[in-house]
């Protein structure tokens, strides 16, 4: 495995002839005080050292520059020699991950993916995750399992989490998730609180999504207190070997449930259980869909109202990009756009929230304001950890929820 990836990395840093143009659009290098190592370019030059680091036996400090990287792929996009900075940035923390390279592995990614494959769950809130459903009927015998792979509930512990990394300071936290990493249960002991407007606002747009879903004639079941996170942390931190084990689990469970189609209802599960899972479970073949793709256009109102669409990166920076969110919005509404979109689309900072705070609050404070400088009443997101990121004030919404309110009596 490390010599496959080793060669992956050669592959994708030898292209790279240094012309900068990627660190135009680099997200985390302005928030980082245009720090050269947390920028795209830099990423590229530092996987350079963490390659000869390895080939030659030596050692060298290079895993702030792979763990700040957002994985947004805006650099591939504008690089002329097709270098992708975020691929160079996860081989690297694979290696670092599969390779023990001193010094260099994230504490707290190891204590995420270390409670993630004992309880299912990157807090160990499995059971919690599944509140937002009290009331409903999952239909048992349906053949469509609505999958929310905990994404949208997991919003509501993030910003506990830093507000207790914060009390604690950075030595203790690291300390911390040390300790935790060879213990995980003792994250049940974590004083771990949800923001309860966070975690009401994150439920009522879930249950949004499955009316929206009943309303098109969509019978759905779900596994509720049984449903297993999909195991994003797990491979977006490196942890490759973990991954497939996991991964495994996860599909054996999907399987089980009867499900011939799975139905996701965020960018990062769509993007994990579409692209990744095929590649690392063999006989993966369960049909994916986003709940999107099954809503009734007929259903809702037309009008002129002039909203602005934040697009997520693993909707408009993948290979195969999804563009069903922006098609739905077009057709009941007037749609603005930021400068920065489609392909040049810029990142919340969602993916750096646990481990670098402080750049996301930075990188996520720009994107808001380029998103109001546009004029629009509503700003409407299309992934859970944007809108948390995002939601800096009463214009933002939920594409589920806009859609609920545009829907004909």
């Amino acid at each position: 495995m490390i010599s496959e990836l080793l060669e992956e990395l050669e592959s994708e840093v030898s292209k790279c002839i240094s012309c900068g143009f990627c660190e135009s659009v680099c997200p985390t290098l302005p928030a980082a005080g245009y720090d050269l190592w947390k920028g795209a370019r830099g990423r590229v030059i530092m996987g350079r050292e963490l390659l000869s680091s390895v080939q030659n036996h030596g050692s060298t400090n290079v895993s702030d520059s792979f763990y700040s990287c957002l994985d947004c792929h805006a650099c591939l996009y504008v690089c002329p020699a097709g270098v992708n900075a975020g691929k160079v940035s996860h081989v690297s923390k694979s290696i670092i991950a599969g390779n023990g390279i001193e010094g260099n592995e994230n504490p707290l990614a190891r204590m995420m993916a270390s409670v993630t494959m004992r309880y299912m769950n990157p807090l160990g809130i499995r059971e919690k995750c599944s509140e937002w459903f009290h009331g409903m009927e999952a239909d048992t015998n349906s053949s469509d399992l609505l999958y929310t792979g905990n994404m949208y509930q997991l919003m509501a512990y993030t910003q506990g989490m830093n507000h207790m990394r914060e009390k604690m300071g950075k030595g203790m936290s690291l300390i911390m998730s040390r300790i935790i990493s060879s213990l995980p249960w003792l994250i049940k002991l974590a004083p771990m609180r949800p923001d309860v407007s966070v975690s009401r606002k994150m439920g009522q747009s879930l249950s949004n999504i499955a009316l929206l879903l009943r309303k098109s004639g969509i019978s759905l079941n779900y596994l509720g207190k049984d449903e297993p996170y999909p195991g994003t942390f797990i491979y977006d931190l490196g942890y490759l070997d973990l991954f497939r084990q996991y991964a495994a689990k996860v599909a054996k469970i999907l399987k089980e449930s009867g499900a011939r189609r799975i139905i996701t209802v965020d960018p990062h599960t769509y993007d994990l259980l579409k692209n990744i899972y095929p590649k690392y479970v063999e006989g993966f073949d369960i049909e994916v869909v986003h709940y999107l793709d099954l809503i009734e256009g007929s259903s809702f109102k037309g009008g002129n109202e002039n909203i602005t669409y934040h697009e997520p990166c693993h909707f408009s920076l993948r290979e195969d990009a999804y563009n069903k969110p922006l098609e739905t919005l077009r057709s009941i509404a007037q749609v603005n756009l930021p400068p920065r979109s489609g392909r040049r689309t810029k990142c919340c900072g969602g993916p750096d929230e646990l481990i670098f705070p402080e750049l996301t609050q930075k990188i996520s404070s720009s994107r808001y304001d380029e998103l109001k400088e546009t004029k629009s009443r509503k700003i409407v997101t299309a992934c859970p950890i944007c809108f948390s990121n995002l939601n800096k004030g009463p214009e933002v919404i939920e594409i589920g929820d806009y859609l609920v309110s545009k829907l004909k009596n």
